[in-house]
């Protein structure tokens, strides 16, 4: 049936419903504005992507209201979230709430910065004689003093009149209405540092590749900025930025960690001005949303942000930067799944700009299309400055014996480097005590009650806890069950920070993982007391690999270099080479040349041996030659379809019928390079008391795949599952568990 009722609007609601959903209206309403509408018993936050005359609903409920004047989202994002919703074949309801500020997800107006009233000379007054102005104020004291006053200022406040001219508004209007003063209303811009900015001197490469991005300006092409680690790749970005700007355009710069932005805020407000603010986590919803509206209006002339800022609405855009595009931070790992990378990359397509991968050590994805010519690739082969890359050393563990998790030649370099005054950066990338917990006499294990995974040992607090679900338990060091003193096997930060303490007790120790770092407060405070010189020895997570300078670290040690080296993920062996080729990049980073001590049970592996030589390209190679051989991303392409419940075989039962349906879709649809496997449980089968199964869809052709995933995911949305199983399609997963 066809309803006729007038102004009908399809709106975008925030629910997990594969549609919009038809509303009415008397009014005139922009695509892009948000509303509130009833929805069930609640009244949800929607945005409003389309209007007709008719619809196919009997009964159309009426919008409740309309929360702004303006619309939320610009005709270019709205385009780019539909595609969004529609490639990772998310609700598009969802997929807008995740792009607005959290604001903006709340049934509120669009709050409205703060604007001042300034005075300053009218420019008339300008072009009048002096002698004339005085003619006019020769009667009246307080307007020739407050005139003069504006005059010396340039530009006066009301908290600056206030102060310097008590009472000074009867004077004020009459200078308004004289045309000798202007009132204007002026956005009220937040206090921001603004750092000297430095000089910077481009190398030739450098400026080869800074041209190649300018020239670019103002149509759509996709760099990648491969540099080694010390090469300037950031001063490259800014270079390409400042003449983006001065084309009257804006920029966005998308960094992994938020752990970057402080010292990259700074660099890039001293090369561009104040007017770069920042996005990310670590900021409250106000200071966040202050950043979008800046951005939006056009006083913002850059955005640097974490992973979500790549939808921010700028109001003209001319370059976007993706810094470490490698990082697997970039990919959304629950709710809407995105990849911020590829998503920049789209957009920058879609809004005719370009935009620029930068790594030291690309994905495998970017690589792919720089051999099918989608990417354009620019080098930096050479580290700026004296400072040439650390020396890498092998530490084979099967001829020294580790005593906490180091061994003596790391101990022996570790102190040499630390009476010289150097730094030291102790990586293993284990947070706690001990990973492993087990009484030898019994055979009982520290394992977590909710999932399929052991509890770490964390000393200091005398607890052993769940890295994956939060859980925590107090026990004693020995066994519950029988009493017996626990074994403890293997090594965390803890572990090594306290084995590295009784050996140097006179040096300045900093922990640095999310344990030690538990607020943004907190890591900023310690990354700057190791760029103060402070700290002698770091011990750290992955946290210190992250695109740091820190010019007084001459020694990188890699307590455990064989993670990933036998991974069942497939992803493994290039995430593992990723990260110690970054955190060996902090080493030298001066004049002196540094040192990295790789400690690794396995010292024959070739990729171990690669690792030695910085040789990122051969590595690639290799792992994509074996990624061909086994039809694996980026030569392929993969979704893995999730469910999850407290039920174990309604979790199962979920997937199986799935796996039927794609079966038959497949058969009906003739999607012959499609294929499907059969459900299994997830690696880690038990997360926080609820059982997960998981559901591989691979194929060689990627409109294939999603030809198939689009009515699946209808089909798998109509599935009359209990109300305890959830699903999720990931497209392009990171993670395989």
């Amino acid at each position: 049936m066809t309803t006729n009722i007038g102004k009908i609007y399809q709106v975008a609601v925030p629910v997990p419903l594969r549609r919009c959903f038809d509303y009415s209206s008397d009014l005139d309403i922009a695509t892009g504005t948000r509303v509130l509408v009833p929805f069930g018993q609640r009244n949800l936050v929607g945005v409003v992507l389309s209007r007709s005359t008719t619809s196919s609903v009997d009964k159309i409920r009426p919008i409740g209201d309309v929360l702004d004047n303006g619309i939320a989202t610009s005709v270019r994002i709205q385009a780019l979230l539909r595609w969004a919703s529609q490639y990772y074949h998310h609700p598009i309801g969802e997929v807008i709430s995740a792009a607005l500020p959290v604001l903006l997800r709340q049934p509120l107006g669009m709050p409205t910065p703060k604007f001042i009233e300034m005075y300053s000379i009218s420019p008339s007054a300008t072009s009048v004689d002096a002698l004339e102005i005085a003619t006019q104020l020769r009667a009246a004291p307080s307007q020739t003093k407050l005139f003069k006053l504006i005059q010396t200022q340039g530009k006066l406040s009301v908290d600056q009149l206030n102060s310097s001219f008590p009472g000074w508004r009867p004077a004020m209007k009459q200078l308004v209405r004289k045309e000798l003063v202007i009132k204007e209303e002026l956005l009220q811009l937040p206090v921001v540092d603004q750092p000297a900015a430095a000089k910077v001197s481009l190398t030739e490469e450098q400026q080869h590749a800074a041209t190649g991005i300018i020239n670019s300006l103002g149509g759509f092409r996709s760099f990648v900025l491969q540099g080694i680690t010390g090469s300037g790749k950031t001063e490259v970005y800014l270079e390409a930025a400042k003449q983006c700007i001065a084309q009257g355009k804006q920029v966005l710069f998308l960094v992994p960690e938020i752990s970057l932005t402080p010292q990259l805020v700074g660099r890039v407000r001293a090369q561009l001005g104040p007017s770069v603010y920042a996005m990310h986590s670590g900021m409250t919803d106000k200071e966040r949303y202050q950043s979008w509206w800046m951005a939006k209006e056009g006083y913002a002339t850059a955005i640097l942000g974490t992973r979500s800022a790549v939808f921010t609405w700028l109001k003209d855009p001319g370059l976007i930067v993706v810094d470490e595009e490698h990082d697997q931070s970039y990919k959304q790992q629950d709710g809407f799944r995105y990849h911020a990378r590829d998503l920049a990359i789209k957009r920058a397509s879609m809004e005719d700009i370009p935009v620029v991968l930068g790594s030291a050590t690309p994905s495998l994805e970017s690589l792919h299309n720089i051999k099918n010519k989608r990417h354009v690739p620019l080098q930096l082969t050479h580290r700026v400055g004296k400072a040439k890359l650390p020396a890498i050393e092998i530490v084979d563990t099967t001829r020294y014996p580790l005593e906490n998790g180091v061994s003596s030649p790391v101990l022996n370099e570790i102190g040499v480097a630390v009476e010289r005054g150097e730094q030291v950066i102790v990586y293993i990338n284990r947070r706690g005590y001990a990973p492993v917990v087990h009484c030898y006499e019994c055979g009982w294990q520290a394992a977590c009650q909710q999932c399929s995974a052991r509890l770490t040992y964390h000393h200091h607090r005398k607890q052993f806890r769940c890295h994956h679900c939060g859980y925590r338990e107090r026990l004693s060091e020995n066994c519950p069950q029988c009493d017996t003193p626990l074994y403890f096997a293997g090594a965390g930060t803890q572990r090594v920070e306290q084995a590295l303490l009784g050996k140097f007790p006179t040096a300045r120790f900093c922990r640095l993982d999310r344990d030690q770092a538990n607020t943004t407060r907190k890591l900023y405070q310690q990354l700057e007391a190791i760029q103060n010189r402070q700290v002698d020895i770091i011990v750290g997570t992955q946290l210190i690999t992250k695109g740091h300078d820190f010019p007084g670290v001459s020694l990188v040690c890699v307590i455990n270099a064989d993670q990933g080296l036998f991974s069942a993920d497939f992803r493994a062996p290039e995430f593992m080479f990723q990260q110690l080729l970054q955190v060996a990049g902090r080493a030298g980073r001066a004049e002196d040349n540094g040192k990295v001590l790789l400690q690794t049970a396995h010292p024959a592996n070739p990729y171990i041996r690669m690792l030695t030589k910085h040789d990122y390209p051969a590595f690639a190679q290799a792992n994509m030659e074996e990624r061909q051989h086994a039809g694996y991303p980026p030569v392929g392409y993969f979704a893995l379809l999730r469910s999850e419940s407290t039920d174990l075989h309604a979790a199962s039962n979920m997937l199986q019928n799935t796996a039927a349906i794609a079966s038959d879709l497949i058969r009906n649809h003739n999607l012959s390079h499609v294929e499907v496997f059969s459900p299994v449980p997830s690696p880690m089968e038990k997360l926080a008391g609820r059982f997960r199964m998981q559901l591989l869809v691979r194929s060689p052709v990627r409109k294939q795949l999603h030809e198939l995933l689009a009515p699946l995911a209808l089909e798998m949305e109509n599935q009359k599952a209990p109300r305890s199983v959830r699903w999720s399609i990931d497209v392009d997963p990171i993670d395989m568990g």
